[in-house]
């Protein structure tokens, strides 16, 4: 391989462990987000018309939506016990300006003292990148009470 070849090579590989990283941070800068009380950065982790599907809640589209459930009564009541919303490491794929990650996700919350999981959920994470950054445009995640959903989340990183 001659010199112009690896540098071409090498700023491949550079652009994708970047947008990998990029990926990353987008995924664990929720938990901070949401915990933190900051429902507009929470919020803007979406693209404008990004869609949040819990499964069983009703799905939340748009900034104003997430934002109002970051808001949310809800919401204050889980963040002021003192809760954890922690991303998993996730397995990531990415097809130039579009990535899905699948990862599993934990909400700890804090009573009596003591901390104990609340919610633990599979997850599909499709983003894309927006004006050089990464966006999440859907979010889905399914409660790992051995239903099929969550597992076929779960199976998704494995297509």
């Amino acid at each position: 391989m001659d010199l112009e070849a690896t540098v071409r090579a090498l700023a491949k590989r550079v652009c994708e462990l970047e947008d990998q990283l990029a990926i990353y941070n987008l995924m664990f800068s929720y938990g901070p987000a949401a915990d933190s009380g900051s429902a507009q950065a929470a919020a803007h982790l979406w693209t404008a018309d990004g869609v949040y599907d819990v499964g069983d809640l009703a799905a939340m589209t748009g900034h104003s939506e997430l934002q109002k459930m970051y808001e949310g009564a809800a919401h204050q009541a889980l963040i002021r016990k003192g809760s954890i919303h922690l991303t998993a490491s996730p397995v990531v794929a990415i097809d130039g300006d579009n990535a899905v990650a699948t990862c599993y996700s934990l909400v700890f919350i804090n009573e009596d003292g003591a901390y104990k999981i609340w919610r633990m959920s599979s997850n599909r994470w499709e983003m894309v990148r927006e004006a050089g950054r990464w966006r999440i445009k859907r979010r889905m995640n399914r409660l790992l009470n051995g239903s099929e959903q969550a597992r076929a989340l779960l199976a998704g990183a494995f297509k």
